[in-house]
């Protein structure tokens, strides 16, 4: 069986090495010319964890990442903490998989050389996907063609594969604006610089910090509840000035964050969304992660369901023939993703409501009964 995947993102490159572990002969097609260092911080809870040890990156990850311990949820005006989180290595031994923070470009260069050892000469750069049929067949800008017996389009929320096979509308913007930045952290105040990870939330706002690379970066991540949007890029250069006017009065640990951002290393996108497909296949071809299932970022799961997608396909490839294993794995993958997306969208109103010190009284998310951390996508049942 041949598989091509359209995306060499995390989800594309998950699949990719998990394929290639199996023995399935991957291409990864990739628009841009080279991959370099995008991105910033990303969380790997033990869901997404247990992906990675089964791949033989677990130790990577957790030498790489941060454990965060435990993370504060804090009031965005005042900074008073209203309740805390126990990420420590506690949840990691009752779960037996990493739960890491750590920079978005070490993890994407960790698959990366993965596949190219496990496949070599399986990613081909360079190349933009113009058109794919339901048989297989791709054609790319420049002029060349390709065909597999198994098509991924792992192209992300805007994906070609995706427009090309169904006719929907546009993604649609979701009235959230989000600002990135990395900060190196002895560039911040002693005070700023030991606080613990977590999250400021207000009204409208929300703003989620911890450390990556050791701690020598801080990373952050703010949203903002907004009609305004007119840029075209998935991601802007932003300036302090921008961004702070648009956190209002937030307290000083998140003003002084802010204010201690390089110039170049503050970017800011807007949020988009699309709506549910009546299937993720189409003849041999699939949608793996953001193409199939885009969602907010509060839960941040939106990495780890890609992750869980790539290995629950490959084993549905690896167990049967094409037009049976895309069944399987779509119909394996369905709740739990609407799941995730319901409870991310939730998860954000309650974050940006009116009365922050909600979030000190009642639940506020119960993991467990979700089984969010619990979920294997190793032996889950396809």
């Amino acid at each position: 069986m041949q598989v091509a995947i359209i995306g060499a993102g995390l989800g594309g490159l998950t699949a990719a090495l998990a394929l290639a572990r199996m023995r399935l002969a991957v291409t990864v097609f990739e628009q841009a010319e080279a991959l370099g260092e995008v991105g910033a911080g990303i969380t790997i809870s033990p869901n997404a964890g247990r992906v990675l040890d089964h791949l033989g990156l677990g130790e990577s990850i957790r030498e790489r990442g941060v454990l965060p311990g435990t993370q504060h949820i804090r009031d965005l005006a005042t900074g008073l903490t209203l309740r805390t989180l126990a990420r420590d290595a506690d949840l990691e031994a009752r779960h037996g998989a990493p739960y890491r923070h750590l920079h978005r470009a070490d993890l994407h260069a960790l698959l990366a050389g993965a596949v190219e050892e496990a496949a070599p000469g399986s990613i081909r750069l360079g190349h933009r996907l113009a058109d794919i049929t339901p048989d297989g067949r791709m054609r790319f800008t420049g002029g060349a063609e390709a065909r597999a017996d198994v098509v991924v389009g792992a192209d992300g929320v805007r994906s070609t594969v995706r427009d090309c096979l169904y006719p929907t509308e546009p993604p649609l913007f979701t009235g959230q604006v989000a600002w990135r930045g990395l900060v190196p952290t002895d560039a911040l105040p002693a005070e700023v610089a030991a606080e613990p990870p977590g999250i400021f939330i207000g009204p409208g706002r929300l703003v989620l910090r911890y450390p990556v690379r050791g701690g020598a970066l801080t990373n952050y991540a703010i949203f903002v509840e907004t009609a305004e949007w007119q840029e075209e890029s998935w991601s802007t250069p932003s300036t302090r000035a921008e961004l702070l006017a648009h956190l209002g009065a937030a307290c000083a640990s998140v003003r002084l964050l802010v204010e201690a951002t390089p110039p170049a290393w503050l970017f800011k996108w807007a949020l988009f969304a699309r709506e549910p497909l009546p299937s993720w296949s189409v003849g041999r071809v699939t949608l793996l992660g953001d193409a199939a299932h885009a969602m907010l970022p509060f839960m941040g799961q939106g990495a780890a369901t890609a992750i869980e997608d790539a290995m629950v396909l490959a084993r549905a490839l690896a167990a049967h023939p094409p037009d049976e294993a895309l069944a399987r794995y779509e119909a394996a993958r369905r709740e739990r993703t609407a799941m995730v997306q319901l409870q991310s969208r939730l998860l954000g109103l309650r974050f940006q409501g009116k009365d922050p010190e909600v979030l000190g009284r009642g639940p506020l998310m119960n993991e467990e009964e979700l089984g969010l951390f619990a979920y294997d996508p190793v032996t889950v049942a396809i």
